[in-house]
């Protein structure tokens, strides 16, 4: 069995290779070709573990452990943490073991720049990130694979932290208030843990492009009047579910009102109607993104030689 740890991950794992990988995924998730039971957990007094399990023709097979502890930052522990293990789709044999933490972070961050690419209008310069720790760290770590943006705004709840994060590009401008760097952006990622809405929709543009991966039932930081107003899209209809296999900000809604990203890149429905509309993007995560991402970590780690190999 190969082992992977985080650092070994991080250097394995290409980011426009995942954006690549990930549009195949999103395309085998809306034509039902995945297998992938809804998302378990197991309630402790202070947090929660979470299986999530997948199957995809061509890929090997995984599974992703996941806690989520909100409480950690006063520890100085991050409040997601995970391990993602691959097993041979042949035989069922276990193949992988590695850190989840990493891939988490990224993953979701892919999505929400896919999303953009996807959705956002065409002209688009300015993108704010609202929220700075490792979310906020891989979203600004994906926009480097968006062409034509002049601006990043940064904000968060913490200045240090938000300093911090725009000191890594040259591109992107601490701000210490979430309105400032809404206001201006073509394009708002939405990163946080916040239990309830960190913005408020009269503050956007027309025609700004919204994704949100926050996590944090019973609430949320997307704002209900934004998704009601807006054209929503989501990884799967399953978000529309209730959690933790589906999002607390969609609960009540009509998961007809939802197109899944699988079927604009399918070409069955249409993304971005006209330039005036405001586009929703809603992450719930998926076990699909972790499938994808884990194996091309594994792949590329096999013919690097990377990572150590053990007997169970």
């Amino acid at each position: 069995m190969l082992i992977l740890t985080r650092e070994e991950v991080q250097n394995l794992l290409d980011s426009h290779e995942l954006l690549t990988a990930l549009e195949d995924g999103f395309k085998a998730l809306s034509a039902g070709q995945l297998d992938v039971p809804p998302r378990n957990q197991a309630v402790a007094p202070k947090g929660l573990l979470v299986g999530m399990p997948a199957y995809m023709p061509g890929r090997h097979m995984s599974v992703k452990l996941v806690t989520v502890f909100h409480e950690n930052y006063k520890l100085n522990i991050p409040s997601h943490q995970a391990t993602i293990t691959l097993f041979d789709s042949e035989t069922g044999t276990p193949i992988a073991f590695m850190d989840g933490e990493y891939i988490t972070a990224l993953r979701t961050a892919a999505g929400a720049i896919l999303s953009a690419k996807m959705l956002a209008c065409k002209d688009s310069k300015n993108i704010a990130i609202i929220g700075a720790g490792i979310l906020g760290h891989a979203h600004l770590k994906m926009i480097q694979t968006l062409s034509g943006i002049e601006k990043i705004f940064i904000a968060s709840q913490t200045f240090s932290h938000t300093q911090t994060l725009a000191s890594l590009d040259s591109h992107a401008l601490a701000v210490d208030s979430i309105q400032q760097a809404v206001s201006n952006a073509d394009i708002v990622c939405l990163c946080t843990s916040s239990p309830e809405p960190v913005i408020q929709a009269k503050w956007l543009k027309e025609g700004v492009h919204v994704s949100s991966v926050g996590y944090r039932p019973p609430g949320g930081e997307l704002p209900r009047d934004l998704v009601e107003q807006g054209h929503v899209f989501v990884e799967s209809k399953v978000a529309f579910s209730a959690p933790p296999v589906g999002c607390a900000e969609l609960q009540g809604l009509d998961s007809a009102l939802g197109t899944e990203l699988g079927e604009v890149l399918l070409n069955q429905k249409p993304g971005r109607r006209n330039e005036q509309e405001t586009t929703v993007y809603k992450s719930m995560g998926h076990a699909m993104e972790d499938l994808v991402a884990a194996n091309l970590v594994y792949q590329k780690a096999i013919q690097q030689g990377t990572g150590k190999v053990i007997e169970l």
